[in-house]
């Protein structure tokens, strides 16, 4: 299941319903758990099963209540009493991984939502709309318990497999640099293997290039001021967050990436670019088709940026006028919709009439 499915099969689950995410490591499931908590507008309480013992789950005695009732009645962590009392995402990160007493004391969490025995001798319930999700790493290549099929049967449950284009949407809204976004469009194959790495092998994961473009970021490295000509730290940088064959690649990528063209330099400078453009190869049109698109989504044009890319759109094949049309439609922006199709809007149904004539044509 992709990362838009899923998100929205998760939004439709009621709060008392428990989420298992499955995926390989690195792919994003903790990202989505966040986009989860932030769609419901509710906090997010991250506990991580393989780093607690027994009692960091099901508490410890509470000897001063021992005494006062003489009823047996453990301490709660905290963790779990604030998702007793207020609307949260509790999320059981790494639930696999855990001690058999972990994992039996998160089994009741997910099973019964509830946990302990108070001086009443009743548990503590979640609270009614708090929703628990958990997540795994399935298959040979990990130290996990195998899921017990009964508690497994508690779970809506998912196999997370995101796409490319997940994963590049998701940079993008994200801040991460475009020449990284760029060369994952055009080198899909690096994003992450595809076939089984050698055990110790390091190789690039959806999580490796987020923290490659972070530590970039942090050493004043800026790839969009570097095309064509890579700083000597980059591929050394890089190996160690994605291995050898991907930072060579990169390093290549942006050695011959000689221009790398902005959303803001269509939008400010379209004259300065034009020759430019008109000259570039489809793919890295529409590379540059996606960095407008994602800036629609966040920022307002004025007059002059709608007309800059109106004569953007005026030098692209039909598909690709579609695509920036139906990406700023998409963005949900109705300030610069209607700038831009109040300027297009003749080209948009003669494109429209012209791709219903070969679709009768065929036919």
């Amino acid at each position: 299941m992709d990362a838009k499915t899923l998100v929205t099969c998760m939004n439709f689950l009621p709060p008392d319903q428990a989420i298992l995410i499955r995926g390989d490591h690195g792919v994003g499931k903790s990202q989505l758990v966040h986009q989860l908590a932030k769609n419901q507008n509710k906090v997010l309480i991250d506990v991580r099963a393989s780093t607690m013992q027994e009692g960091d789950v099901v508490g410890y005695p509470d000897l001063e209540t021992i005494k006062q009732t003489g009823v047996s009645s453990f301490a709660l962590p905290s963790w779990y009493v604030r998702a007793c009392t207020e609307a949260c995402i509790l999320f059981l990160d790494e639930l696999n991984r855990g001690l058999i007493g972990v994992q039996n004391g998160m089994f009741q969490v997910v099973l019964d939502r509830e946990l302990g025995n108070g001086p009443d001798g009743k548990p503590k319930r979640l609270h009614p709309e708090t929703q628990v999700v958990a997540a795994i790493n399935v298959g040979g290549d990990y130290t996990v318990t195998e899921m017990d099929p009964a508690l497994l049967d508690r779970f809506w449950a998912a196999d997370f497999v995101p796409t490319v284009e997940d994963w590049i949407t998701w940079a993008g809204e994200n801040g991460v640099n475009e020449v990284i976004i760029d060369f994952i469009r055009n080198h899909p194959e690096h994003l992450r293997p595809t076939k089984t790495i050698e055990a110790g092998k390091i190789a690039p994961t959806q999580r490796s290039w987020e923290r490659l473009d972070k530590s970039l970021k942090h050493s004043n490295i800026n790839l969009t001021e570097c095309g064509g000509n890579a700083p000597s730290i980059l591929y050394p940088i890089s190996m160690g967050f994605i291995g050898v064959e991907a930072a060579a690649a990169l390093k290549s990528f942006v050695d011959n990436y000689a221009q790398v063209i902005t959303a803001e330099n269509i939008l400010n400078d379209w004259k300065k670019f034009e020759k430019i453009v008109k000259e570039l190869k489809t793919e890295k049109v529409l590379a540059i088709i996606e960095k407008v698109k994602n800036h629609c989504k966040t920022n307002t044009w004025d007059l002059t940026q709608c007309a800059n890319l109106g004569k953007f759109f005026d030098c692209m094949t039909g598909e690709c006028k579609m695509s920036i049309y139906n990406g700023v439609l998409a963005s949900g922006n109705t300030k610069n919709l209607t700038g831009f199709h109040h300027l297009v809007k003749d080209e948009i149904m003669t494109t429209i009439t012209a791709a219903q004539r070969v679709s009768q044509n065929k036919k």
